[in-house]
């Protein structure tokens, strides 16, 4: 089955209170798409949980703000749906 990127539409302006309805056709491309999943660990090998955790695509420098943000669970745990066949940069940031 296929995945699909959604293509971003722009409404110029809306009016809240016209009683008008707006139709705007969206559409989407396709997109190879993986899940990156894993566990933060500390130095020691301890679970990192209740953290958060960013990934960039690309190369981009991590100072950007970063394309995705997920949380890990009470165990470290974490997943996060990424674009394939990209180079990605993870970093977590908790306690």
């Amino acid at each position: 089955m296929a995945n699909y990127k959604p293509k971003t539409m722009v409404v110029p302006s809306s009016e809240a209170n016209s009683g008008l309805p707006f139709t705007q056709k969206i559409s989407t491309n396709t997109w190879g798409m993986f899940l990156l999943k894993g566990t933060a660990l500390s130095p020691s090998g301890a679970a990192m949980k209740s953290g958060a955790v960013q990934v960039w695509e690309s190369t981009r420098l991590t100072t950007d703000p970063a394309d995705h943000t997920t949380f890990t669970d009470a165990t470290g745990r974490y997943g996060v749906t990424c674009r394939a066949k990209t180079q990605l940069r993870i970093k977590f940031f908790g306690a």
